[in-house]
């Protein structure tokens, strides 16, 4: 499998996982609304790259 590949869908692990951990000490809402915001959208973020990276690699799949 590509190394880049790799990096991409692990950036996507890690990111989910900061997330649910947020998500786990500040349930209902609570906690810092700007660091929610920041959490979603690097999973987000890091979705779209490997989208964007499979879009542009399509002999490597």
């Amino acid at each position: 499998m590509d190394e880049k590949l790799q990096e991409l869908e692990q950036a996507i692990v890690e990111a989910e996982e900061a997330k649910r951990q947020f998500v786990k000490e500040n349930p209902n809402g609570t906690g810092d609304k700007q660091e929610r915001m920041r959490l979603y959208n690097e999973v987000e973020r890091a979705r779209k790259a490997l989208r964007e990276y499979k879009r542009m690699n399509p002999h490597l799949l």
